[in-house]
């Protein structure tokens, strides 16, 4: 069988596969053929390495089922009347609990937060400290060139600080933000799973 036998058998055996599916499926194996040809290989020769086009498609279909069925929303199941009794029996346990965990968990977020937003005034004050002494240091030059130099390299200092500590801190900002979004979407993909667990 050579290749347009083998991609038009495939092509046909794909019939209740999706359109663009399909065309994935037929390019990658229109693709390794083609790779095969360029090296020396008869096309027949490539098709006969392959496995039979009617397991080719089984798998495909199943593949391509599966993953849309993975993609159908999980549907809820309600709570029975037992679960929602225990649920407002045991609610002065629990209720604490979650408050004291979530108040836990608030005050470490927002001591993180405090962190870089220290950061961020700490690069401040070292950016206007470094600029009040560029503006002193002309007004020491008459009385002592050392101090004046001095006074300037200790202004560059405190600049190049700022610099620094401020991109620091933005890195900062963007890595707590970026794992804050993590965290949630873990724990968004964690509670559907416990749910599409229970139904």
């Amino acid at each position: 069988m050579n290749k347009n036998d083998f991609l038009n058998k495939l092509d046909k055996a794909l019939n209740a596969v999706p359109n663009e599916e399909r065309k994935k499926t037929l390019d990658y194996y229109s693709e390794i053929i083609d790779d095969a040809v360029e090296e020396g290989e008869s096309e027949e020769k490539v098709v006969a390495r392959f496995a039979q086009v009617e397991e080719i498609a089984q798998k495909i279909i199943n593949d391509t089922s599966s993953r849309q069925s993975d993609k159908e929303p999980v549907s809820v199941k309600p709570l029975t009347r037992g679960e929602i009794i225990c649920l407002i029996a045991g609610s002065p346990l629990w209720a604490a609990l979650l408050i004291a965990a979530a108040a836990v968990v608030g005050s470490v977020y927002v001591a993180i937060w405090a962190v870089v937003a220290s950061l961020f005034v700490t690069a401040v004050a070292l950016g206007l400290s470094g600029v009040a002494l560029i503006v002193a240091a002309p007004f020491l030059w008459t009385s002592s060139i050392a101090k004046a130099m001095l006074l300037f390299g200790i202004a560059l200092m405190s600049l190049g600080m700022a610099v620094f500590i401020f991109y620091f801190a933005i890195w900062c900002a963007k890595l707590v933000i970026s794992l804050t979004s993590l965290c949630l979407k873990k724990s968004k993909e964690f509670v559907i799973r416990k749910r599409g667990e229970k139904i």
